[in-house]
């Protein structure tokens, strides 16, 4: 966090750095080392934030920690003056329900008997930072505690440097392991239960970790280095079960056998898997078999065995009436059948169609045969023979004249019958199942898995975790677990929206986890007259029925305000008259690009 007294900007000729932000100001770095990575055959300079700029004097910046650590016979003559660590506007009412939420499943309990009151409840309030600031990063964390009530005793706002050491140090893997069987451990392992298990890969940016690899990244460039990640939800109780964390260069088709293994670990035995076209081969389907598993699966694309079911049951249930599965726009119908030669039992492929998704398809393919056939006039009477002509030789028949080794495009036609035969596959997509149900029933099974990828949205966006920035494995796994508790407090919200929504009959654009957040976030305590903080307006209609999603009402709100509010009173009573380099102001640093920030381990 920054201090509120200024210093002069260090004499260190060539390793400090001023970076602008766009809306923040000017920071400066001290580069205090470099890494040479052998393999890459580059060196990459290590720099942290020392302090920001003095927008009236340039020649001065206001420190933070960082700076005392790097320049202590500068900072030694230093005289901090003191300021109070709290805003005095607090955003309570997302803190509050968080509270509320977490309060069912004894988190914030588990957390502190294995970590500490202090460290337990840091973590859960990084946790709450990472779902309401939509950020990641460290620095900006003390920004978020200034302006917010905590989890921690005494409310207290710990800096980036801490929380580093948290994350480095603190979280062991021991530790996550023992959350995973404690999360579990309570849940009714008898009773059948569909797993949705879904697997994203992030890019991160890191030092010598094991687990980043180069491999196929679903946001960049294959070979990037990444690591992935996957997910397992309850469907029934919507609510995440565990994650795991494996190298970037593992495909996912391939990690399915590990999943299962550990949710058998966990003591669930009756089990379905709710699974996208990814996980679909002829060795998983065997896998689960072998296990005495249920699944549900997305067919790959237009794979030869779904497309001459397609083809089978074409023009046939489309347009009948009880065929129609309106609250998802489709007609569907079941199809027994095998998935391969030799397949001892019978599965189930229910067929869709949605007229929607054809028009779309439809648009997609002639806007491509279009941009084909431009480029192919452009090569008319062109020399061709350095060119990979392949891409249009799948739509059109080519005819060349050769002169020598060169040969010269000359005519192209569309191979018809070939447009045809996939124009005849639009708007069509097949679920298989491994038990017997109703072409509706399987399209609600699967449609439930939108709560995983849900999840997984809310880890890349809302949670801020486009890309991981660390050094060590353990600051990385660390902050999984973090993210990973954050996920289940956002998967709660999302569950009791959805339920009201239900309940209600009718969706209001506000009615989403961020839209929600953002309006909770408007209800705040103010500090005024005695220095006592006080609601400062009355709760509104729509946070009236906000609340009322988490079964809570405007009176439940005030009477917690009001206990945040005696929290707060006590701990500035004991806080009076301290003054010391302690004290810090809030902290608002950030790099010039919001992609480069880190957790700094």
């Amino acid at each position: 966090m920054y201090k509120k007294y200024t210093v002069p900007v260090p004499d260190s000729p060539g390793r400090i750095t001023r970076k602008k932000s766009s809306d923040r100001g000017v920071y400066f770095y001290y580069e205090y080392g470099r890494t040479y990575y052998k393999d890459r055959k580059y060196t990459i300079p290590r720099r942290a934030c020392i302090g920001k700029e003095d927008p009236r004097d340039r020649s001065r910046m206001y420190p933070n920690e960082r700076y005392f650590e790097y320049f202590p016979a500068e900072s030694a003559a230093t005289s901090p003056e003191f300021s109070s660590s709290r805003s005095s506007c607090l955003r309570s009412g997302t803190y509050v329900v968080i509270g509320k939420l977490i309060g069912a499943y004894r988190i914030r309990q588990w957390l502190a008997s294995r970590f500490g009151e202090r460290d337990g409840r840091l973590i859960l309030d990084l946790a709450a930072y990472l779902l309401v600031s939509e950020r990641n990063a460290a620095q900006h964390y003390p920004d978020y505690a200034y302006n917010h009530p905590l989890f921690t005793p005494g409310m207290r706002i710990y800096s980036d440097t801490t929380i580093g050491t948290l994350l480095k140090d603190t979280i062991t893997t021991d530790d996550v392991v023992a959350f995973t069987e404690w999360w579990n451990s309570d849940k009714d392992h008898r009773r059948k239960i569909y797993i949705s298990y879904d697997s994203t890969n992030k890019p991160c940016q890191a030092g010598d970790i094991d687990m980043i690899e180069g491999g196929h990244s679903k946001s960049g460039n294959d070979g990037d280095p990444v690591f992935n990640l996957s997910i397992a939800l309850d469907v029934g109780r919507r609510l995440p079960l565990f994650y795991e964390d494996y190298p970037g260069s593992i495909v996912d088709v391939s990690q399915l056998v590990y999943m299962v293994d550990k949710a058998r670990a966990l003591g669930y035995r009756n089990l379905g898997f709710i699974l996208d076209r990814g996980y679909f081969s002829r060795e998983n389907i065997a896998f689960l078999d072998d296990c005495g598993y249920s699944f549900i699966i997305m067919a790959k694309g237009r794979r030869k065995l779904v497309s001459s079911i397609v083809l089978s049951v074409r023009g046939s249930f489309e347009n009948k009436r009880a065929n129609a599965i309106w609250e998802y726009s489709v007609s569907g119908t079941t199809v027994e059948g095998k998935l391969y030669e030799g397949d001892g039992r019978t599965r189930f492929f229910h067929i869709y169609h949605s007229i929607e998704n054809y028009a779309k398809e439809r648009a997609e393919l002639e806007s491509m045969l279009h941009r084909l056939s431009c480029a192919l006039d452009r090569l008319i009477e062109k020399d061709c023979s350095a060119m990979d002509m392949d891409r249009f030789e799948a739509f059109y028949d080519l005819e060349f004249r050769m002169d020598g080794k060169k040969r010269f495009l000359i005519l192209y036609r569309e191979k018809e019958q070939t447009i045809e035969s996939m124009t005849n596959l639009l708007g069509y997509f097949c679920i298989i199942s491994s038990d017997r149900m109703t072409a509706r029933d399987a399209l609600q099974l699967y449609k439930s898995r939108d709560q995983s990828e849900k999840l997984f949205a809310a880890d890349k966006t809302f949670a801020g975790s486009r890309a991981e920035r660390v050094q060590t494995e353990s600051s990385l796994r660390s902050k999984l677990f973090v993210e990973f508790i954050a996920l289940i407090i956002r998967s709660r919200f999302h569950a009791c929206i959805c339920d009201h929504v239900r309940a209600a009959g009718i969706r209001r654009n506000y009615m989403n986890v961020v839209s929600v957040i953002a309006e909770l976030e408007k209800i705040e305590l103010i500090r005024i007259g005695n220095g006592v903080y006080r609601m400062d307006h009355a709760i509104t209609a729509r946070q009236r029925e906000i609340l009322a999603v988490f079964g809570m009402s405007d009176e439940d709100m005030k009477r917690e305000c009001n206990t945040v509010s005696h929290e707060l009173l006590a701990i500035d009573s004991k806080d009076i008259g301290k003054v010391g380099p302690g004290n810090d102001t809030r902290d608002d640093s950030t790099l010039e690009d919001e992609e480069e920030t880190e957790w700094r381990d």
